[in-house]
């Protein structure tokens, strides 16, 4: 019969993951932030000009809309850089990190042995700037993926091939521990 224990965990003995060091994005995903947001932006601004100049009772209200415009890309533009400078990534030998947030900062650690899938994604201006998106979905839920934007194309593939073959190790080790 086995005896049941269960000490305590030393808490500051733990590895602590804030000093590991991360990657920032690649600098011309900032690009494609400032291409996605000036669409985004723009549609607003022709549906805000069409407001004003089709109906007579906001045209006085002309102003108070370019300035509400105004505000709104000023606030969006700053988000969007503090949010790119805060993003971060990291590949261990056990895991995955992510880092990302300004008003909350999120700090995800995915352990590869609960990787399920991994997706390799570019859209029409990632592969203008040879960049790519790495998605990483888990068991756990939503809560546990991962999706790190922003990495060269062949530095991604190169992650996403080295995480596969880590989970193809894996599900060979324990079908033969299983035998």
């Amino acid at each position: 019969m086995q005896l049941f224990t269960n000490d305590t965990i030393d808490i500051p003995a733990l590895p602590k993951y804030e000093v590991v060091e991360l990657y920032k994005p690649h600098s011309n995903y900032w690009k494609i932030i400032v291409i996605n947001l000036l669409i985004f932006l723009g549609i607003i601004g022709i549906g805000a000009i069409v407001l004003t100049l089709t109906l007579v009772e906001y045209r006085a209200e002309a102003k108070f809309i370019i300035g509400i415009y105004s505000a709104l890309t000023l606030i969006l533009f700053l988000f969007f850089r503090l949010s790119f400078k805060n993003r971060g990534y990291a590949f261990r030998a056990h895991d995955v990190m992510c880092k990302s947030g300004i008003i909350v900062e999120s700090t995800t650690i995915v352990p590869l042995n609960r990787i399920q899938h991994i997706e390799l994604n570019q859209g029409v201006f990632s592969r203008m700037y040879q960049l790519g998106t790495l998605q990483i979905f888990t068991a756990g839920g939503q809560t546990g993926h991962i999706r790190i934007s922003g990495i060269p194309i062949d530095e991604a593939k190169s992650l996403r091939d080295m995480i596969l073959k880590k989970l193809d190790l894996t599900e060979n080790q324990i079908t033969k521990n299983a035998e």
